[in-house]
């Protein structure tokens, strides 16, 4: 029996009529507002030329099609990550393509690589924390793909409290090796990405233990236990397979946590340690370092450097905020545009029904979300550029900026994950039925999206770093030292000048200028961090 319905039309209008007609309507420039968002000043230059030219290549691959991949079960999902990531880096081979390309591809292909967090921040890690000789000696590997590594941070019993993790890494003079060891179950490292199946290699951080200097005891004259100082987190590279058999070596268990609720294809693993030796050179030592011979250590000399990598990829997370909401809203604006409902109670009721998205109800959820694209890819760039140039600083010896850079960067990953996590859901609800399946796009980017606002530091607790730093810098404001330490105590400097200066307190006029729309937003921000940051100290 034929199918019938192979013969069958949408109802006049149809989608295309729609979009063509709701496009017609609209006066806006988009080349010009194409130039505004990728400038040939700025390093989004080339970004459409890019994604048109890297889309033509990835098309001609039938491995990269989504239409099936829902149906896969998870062992097959991963089987197809790997497939996809070794494809791509062929083409890229092929190709010659740079970084960027490299970049834009993994995003258009739309679907997590087992091997992101070696691409990720396990070079991050290396480039930032190692020292020259370090660096001259793994970033090679990475580049060439000779080993495959993971981030291991996270912790069964500690995530957001890096100070707080379990996993030891205790100094024995005699042998000139670190031993790590996982002393309780919640010790275990948890939830790192690229770990369960894939990796050979992982950054470690575990709790740096330098033994005390003993004494012989004064009964038996035997010398007594060692005992240790801890020096707190410090990240360590360690080989975690066997490269013959890829499995784990001894003195280490590793696994994978199981389901989640996205980023299926991904083998987040846990993994514990039995006194597992690793030597001297393993101790990323850029900035903080434990002499081989002496055993003494020589502390970084800024406590932040060791959580760089955390920083940097609170960094990226700000910035991709705005590319996942704007993906979101593009598929609820298109849909609500086509998507017909009930005539117009006021029209004689002979019109078409009106298009969901002439709704104000729908109206009113869906049109600020755009607005917050605009807001959350500006913001993303302003991160982007302080976290460069506050690096470049760190290089050259200046830390002056890199308070500012980690509380800055703990604010807007929670604020800008959560409004972009928020709208996703917003945008799934506003298609009706239709959002909740997943030919709509919405179930993967929904739940791979919703991890975001846990990771990397849970958005209710890194608010309050920040809160807790901005009270900080307004006590210090307070007190009128002779030099700012950061422009946000210059800010709230300026502004408790201001206050005290009647001829100053006049209205902003902030809808001539930009500069003036964002000085109103500092004295606002100035004046709730400044009112009462004593108390807000208590309750904090």
């Amino acid at each position: 029996m034929s199918d019938f319905s192979e013969t069958l039309k949408p109802a006049s209008p149809n989608g295309p009529e729609s979009l063509r007609k709701e496009r017609s309507q609209s006066s806006l420039p988009t080349e010009e507002l194409s130039c505004h968002l990728f400038p040939k000043s700025s390093e989004e230059h080339g970004h459409l030329e890019r994604q048109e030219r890297v889309l033509k290549e990835l098309l001609k691959e039938e491995l990269f099609s989504k239409a099936r991949q829902h149906d896969l079960s998870r062992s097959d999902r991963y089987k197809l990550g790997l497939a996809r990531a070794k494809l791509l880096r062929r083409i890229c081979n092929r190709l010659k393509w740079s970084v960027e390309e490299y970049r834009m591809a993994e995003y258009l292909i739309d679907d997590t690589s087992p091997y992101s967090i070696h691409w990720a921040m396990f070079p991050t890690t290396i480039r930032e924390q190692g020292d020259d000789k370090q660096r001259a000696y793994w970033i090679p590997k990475i580049e060439r793909w000779e080993i495959i590594a993971a981030y291991a941070q996270t912790e069964l019993g500690h995530g957001s409290n890096v100070r707080g993790i379990e996993t030891l890494a205790k100094w024995d003079s005699s042998t000139k090796e670190f031993v790590l060891h996982s002393p309780t179950l919640t010790a275990s490292k948890w939830w790192s990405g690229n770990l369960g199946r894939t990796a050979s290699h992982a950054i470690v951080v575990a709790q740096l233990k330098l033994p005390m200097p003993t004494a012989p005891d004064d009964d038996t004259g035997q010398e007594t236990e060692t005992r240790y100082t801890s020096y707190g987190p410090h990240p360590f590279v360690v080989q975690i397979r066997d490269p013959e058999t890829h499995q784990p070596l001894p003195g280490i268990i590793i696994g994978d946590v199981g389901p989640k609720h996205g980023f299926v294809p991904m083998d987040n693993g846990y993994m514990l340690f039995d006194n597992f030796r690793v030597p001297h050179s393993a101790f990323l030592a850029r900035y903080a370092r434990v002499d081989p011979k002496s055993g003494i250590y020589s502390k970084p000399q800024n406590p932040a450097l060791v959580y760089g990598s955390l920083t940097r990829v609170r960094s990226w997370l700000v910035t991709d905020a705005s590319m996942c909401l704007a993906r979101a809203l593009t598929i609820a604006v298109r849909y609500t545009s086509i998507r017909r409902q009930f005539r117009d109670r006021d029209s004689d009721g002979s019109g078409a029904e009106m298009a969901v998205l002439d709704y104000p109800t729908v109206q009113s959820r869906i049109l600020p979300l755009l607005a917050t694209i605009f807001a959350l890819l500006y913001s993303g760039r302003a991160m982007a550029k302080l976290y460069n140039r506050t690096r470049q600083g760190v290089d050259r010896g200046d830390f002056s900026e890199l308070a500012d850079m980690h509380s800055t960067s703990s604010g807007l990953k929670s604020m800008c994950t959560t409004l972009a996590a928020d709208g996703v859901e917003t945008c799934r609800r506003a298609c009706g039925g239709h959002g909740y399946s997943s030919a709509s796009g919405f179930m993967q980017l929904n739940n791979d999206y919703s991890s975001k606002v846990t990771v990397e530091g849970e958005n209710w607790m890194i608010t309050q770093q920040l809160a807790a730093y901005l009270i900080k810098k307004a006590a210090a404001a307070l007190e009128f030292t002779e030099t700012a330490e950061s422009v946000i105590e210059q800010n709230l400097r300026d502004f408790l000048r201001r206050k005290k200066c009647a001829h100053e307190n006049k209205n902003l006029d902030i809808f001539k200028s930009d500069q003036t729309l964002v000085l109103a937003f500092q004295l606002r921000t100035a004046d709730l961090v400044s009112s009462h940051p004593f108390k807000a100290q208590q309750i904090l």
